[in-house]
């Protein structure tokens, strides 16, 4: 068995999940891969998933955090996991990335900068994490500077997965059923926690083309 495993999150699958298997394989080939379906109703393009490649079809509706933590759940014996949306292509092996010699706490994601309110949606976000372990989220000023994790995909090592993966599990205490919004909110939240667990922060967007896959859920 390997020892990294890349987690694919998608939701009817177009042929570019089979593209970015492909150029997983190709620049990373040292990962394992598994897919997690969330939910999909058109599954034609699972078919052509090569037979090494795990498909789960957990039917997942809690977007890109509740599939990192049914995967990471399912197959917790890995060092290294990189989580990506399949409308993240690789197109380069990012340069300074050593799977065998991984520093600990490093978290490659995709940077932008902005105000944790930047997008709306603040009171909500405060709602979320008011009274929780991770309450220093909802104590924040509206106008504090953060670098996101875009897309909510990034690459680190098991200790801080399950340290990231901790936001999901408020909403799993609280019952929240998620929506769209709260896609969007987890991208602010998972660069607040790598922040505060002082994750040596390294920018990934310039090795991944991103789809726009023109989805509304």
């Amino acid at each position: 068995m390997k020892n990294c495993l890349c987690v694919i999150s998608t939701k009817n699958p177009t042929a570019f999940l089979i593209i970015n298997i492909n150029m997983v394989k190709l620049y990373y080939p040292e990962f394992d891969i598994v897919v997690v379906d969330s939910d999909s109703t058109n599954k034609t393009f699972f078919n052509d998933v090569p037979s090494d490649v795990i498909v789960e079809f957990c039917q997942n509706k809690n977007f890109e955090l509740g599939a990192w933590s049914y995967a990471f759940n399912k197959y917790n014996n890995y060092q290294i996991y990189m989580f990506i949306q399949d409308s993240l292509i690789p197109k380069s092996r990012i340069p300074d990335l050593n799977t065998e010699n991984f520093i600990n706490n490093t978290l490659y994601s995709f940077h932008y900068n902005a105000t944790i309110s930047a997008g709306g949606y603040f009171d909500e976000l405060v709602n979320i994490y008011k009274g929780t372990h991770l309450s220093f989220i909802s104590e924040l000023n509206p106008d504090t500077l953060i670098i996101g994790t875009a897309h909510t995909s990034f690459i680190t090592n098991k200790d801080n997965v399950n340290t990231i993966l901790q936001l999901e599990n408020v909403y799993i205490e609280k019952n929240i059923v998620k929506n769209k919004i709260h896609s969007w909110l987890s991208e602010r939240t998972g660069g607040l926690v790598a922040e505060k667990n002082n994750n040596i922060r390294i920018d990934i967007s310039n090795y991944f083309n991103k789809i726009n896959m023109k989805r509304d859920y």
